[in-house]
Formats: structure tokens, C-alpha cells, sequence
């Protein structure tokens, strides 16, 4: 019985009891005479824990030896035979190993390590179906978002064709959920999960904004411009920024519900604040003594040169500067040119995550910002 199901069918006290004991079970790692408070099912949990830090040491003799303590204090206990599992497999015993997560899965087909084992072993001999039940039952059970997306990861680079992975972004809300939202996944891997779903030739339904929208955001959180866009326009098209910048004139400005757009950075010497009124105006200050970054936003930009101008009602408008660079703003070189003039001239490269930064020099007072403007050089 779960500690959730003992709490609510026992009672408080009964909780109280269980939350007592693993206080002791804790201690009794510590005060040895502690362990003579513990009751024998309880005290399986100890040896499950120091199973567990054995595994992580990694010392897997010492592992063995306390899952195989637990798995005798505790036989009806799925995690132990987990980590019995793990450990023989980390010490090259394969054959009892395998049998150590048989038992596991048979007890409980939600414990997680005989799902991790029995899923690569499904998808090592391409059986696909079955190894999307066996992750199916991972997304049910734990709630560890990083080992989701190692296992997504593996279905995406085997399943070949990705018919498998298609069907069940459809049918399953949990997949979709991990899917989608890449807590997790590093930014290859989101990348690449991007241009899949962007395809026009993957027989996918449009998702829909709600759903998309947190992977849009984060591919926008690392300036991936080109797959952030991608993908809002095959699943979210209502929302698709229109041009280079996005938000050109701070209309979604402070809205979180929008997939992209600017990036404010303010502190105690820099304010960035949208004005009231009809009109959408961004109100800068830098009382500061240098130069500061003060919005920014991922732009994908074929490499050549561009010029960026900014409609700026009343003074102030030569104290303020744009960068275009990959991965992280960096503070732009004196400039002569005026953006809220002629423009500024920036110089685009070749990279995957472009992002472009406005600046504000110091001593400038109040700049009020109508609209950004960005255009090719010579079009």
C-alpha cells in the first residue's frame, strides 16, 4: 500500500506513524541503536537507499549486497529488484541481471529501472510498439522529466522513419506533454525534435498553440528564431511573428502568453517599462555609469548586412545602440551612426541562435521607443 493510499485510508495518525518511522529509518543510517526502532519492512528502506548511493559511488559490490538485504527485509518490493537489476548489469552479470528485472516488472510494471531496461532491450531489437508501451508506463509512474527525455531521445534516433513517434504524439497526452514541453533536452536534441514536427510531410496534425507553446518559448529562451518559427507556423500560425523582429512595435510587449518577442533586462539603474495609453511605447533609462543591455531578441537573418532603425518620440535617441550576435549580446563599439535617424548598420553570420540587443548609454534620460525597424542593406 502506498504511503498515500495508508495516509488516507488509516488516518492522520497512521501518517504521522509512517513519517515517525522514516525519521528513525533515516537516523538509524547515522545512531546504529536507532535501528532496533524500526520495523522490518520499514527497515528495507534503509538498505533501498544505500543501494542507491552505492549505485551513484559507483561501488556496485556494496550495491548488490544492500539491494539483496532489502530484497530479504522487504520481498514484495519492486525497487529493490531494480536495483539488484542495475547493479549486476553495471557489473557485466547480464543473464540475472535480466532476471532481477523480470521479477521487478512482474511485481510492479511501474517500477521505473525494469522499464528503462526492458525499453532499450524492445528498442534494441526494433520493437518499436512495444517499446513506446514500456515508456508509456515510465511517463505513468515518474515523475523525473530529465530521464524522460534521455528516453524520448532514444525512441526519436531509433524509430526510424518516426511514423511510431507520430502516432503516439497523437493518441497520448502524456507523450506529448514530455514531448513538447523538452524539460530537459539539450538544445540539439530540441532542435532536432523542432524540425521534425515542422515538417509538412509528417503526417501530424496541427497541435495547437497551448500545446506547442512551451517549446516554442524555449527554443526562443536559447535564440533558435528559424525552429521556433518553424513550428508556430505549421501548429500555431495565429501567433507567427510577421518579419525579422518580432513585436516591432511592442504590442505583445509584457505579455507572457506570447511565443516570442522581446527580452527586457532591467535592475536598479535600468528601467524598461511599458507606457499607457492607445499607443504601445517602451520607456528606457539607464541611470547607470556604462552602457547597458537593456531589450533583446533571437532574429534569424540570412548572413549579410542589415540596418536597423528605432522611431523614437522625443530626445535621447543617439544614446541608443544595437548588437547582433550569436548565443549572448555583447556590447557594441562607439557608433556614429544614429539608429533613430539613418539607422545603424549590423553585420549578420552564419549561426543558429542570432540574437539582437538594444543598448542604452548612460546620461541619456528617458527615451521613449515607438517601433523597431530592421531590413536588409541592400535589398
Amino acid at each position: 500500500m502506498g504511503r498515500r493510499h495508508l495516509a488516507t485510508g488509516v488516518g492522520v495518525l497512521a501518517f504521522a506513524f509512517l513519517a515517525l518511522v522514516n525519521g528513525f529509518d533515516r537516523m538509524s543510517e547515522q545512531r546504529p541503536s536507532f535501528g532496533r526502532f524500526v520495523p522490518q519492512t520499514f527497515a528495507a528502506t534503509s538498505s533501498r537507499r544505500a543501494a542507491a548511493d552505492f549505485l551513484l559511488e559507483p561501488d556496485v559490490q556494496a550495491a548488490r549486497g544492500a539491494a539483496a538485504a532489502a530484497i530479504t527485509k522487504d520481498p514484495l518490493e519492486a525497487r529493490s529488484l531494480g536495483f539488484l537489476g542495475t547493479a549486476l548489469l553495471q557489473s557485466g552479470q547480464v543473464l540475472p541481471a535480466h532476471r532481477a528485472f523480470l521479477q521487478a516488472a512482474k511485481l510492479s510494471k511501474r517500477e521505473p529501472l525494469s522499464q528503462l531496461y526492458f525499453f532499450e532491450q524492445e528498442l534494441s531489437v526494433g520493437s518499436y510498439a512495444r517499446a513506446a508501451a514500456r515508456l508509456d508506463a515510465f511517463l505513468r509512474s515518474v515523475a523525473n522529466r530529465d530521464v524522460a527525455q534521455v528516453m524520448l531521445a532514444m525512441f526519436e534516433e531509433r524509430a526510424g522513419n518516426g511514423a511510431y513517434l507520430t502516432q503516439r504524439l497523437a493518441d497520448s497526452p502524456r507523450w506529448a506533454d514530455a514531448y513538447l514541453r523538452a524539460e530537459g533536452a539539450d538544445p540539439e536534441r530540441l532542435r532536432k525534435r523542432a524540425t521534425f514536427l515542422a515538417r509538412s510531410d509528417v503526417s501530424l496534425d496541427a497541435i495547437g498553440c497551448d500545446a506547442v507553446l512551451p517549446m516554442i518559448r524555449e527554443l526562443g529562451r536559447l535564440n533558435f528564431r528559424t525552429e521556433a518559427d518553424s513550428v508556430t507556423r505549421r501548429h500555431c500560425p495565429g501567433r507567427a511573428p510577421e518579419g525579422d523582429i518580432a513585436d516591432a512595435e511592442f504590442e505583445a510587449f509584457g505579455d507572457d502568453t506570447a511565443p516570442l518577442g522581446w527580452r527586457r533586462y532591467r535592475s536598479g539603474d535600468v528601467r524598461v517599462t511599458r507606457l499607457a495609453g492607445d499607443e504601445a511605447r517602451i520607456e528606457l533609462e539607464n541611470r547607470s555609469s556604462v552602457t547597458r543591455l537593456v531589450l533583446s531578441q533571437p532574429v534569424s537573418l540570412a548572413p549579410g548586412s542589415y540596418v536597423i532603425r528605432a522611431k523614437v518620440d522625443g530626445p535621447g535617441g543617439q544614446d541608443l545602440v544595437a548588437s547582433l550576435n550569436c548565443t549572448t549580446p555583447s556590447r557594441p563599439r562607439a557608433q556614429r551612426q544614429r539608429i533613430d535617424r539613418d539607422g545603424q548598420t549590423l553585420t549578420a553570420v552564419t549561426c543558429a541562435d542570432a540574437v539582437l540587443g538594444l543598448w542604452l548609454r548612460p546620461g541619456s534620460g528617458r527615451v521613449v521607443v515607438d517601433r523597431i525597424e530592421l531590413s536588409p542593406l541592400n535589398p
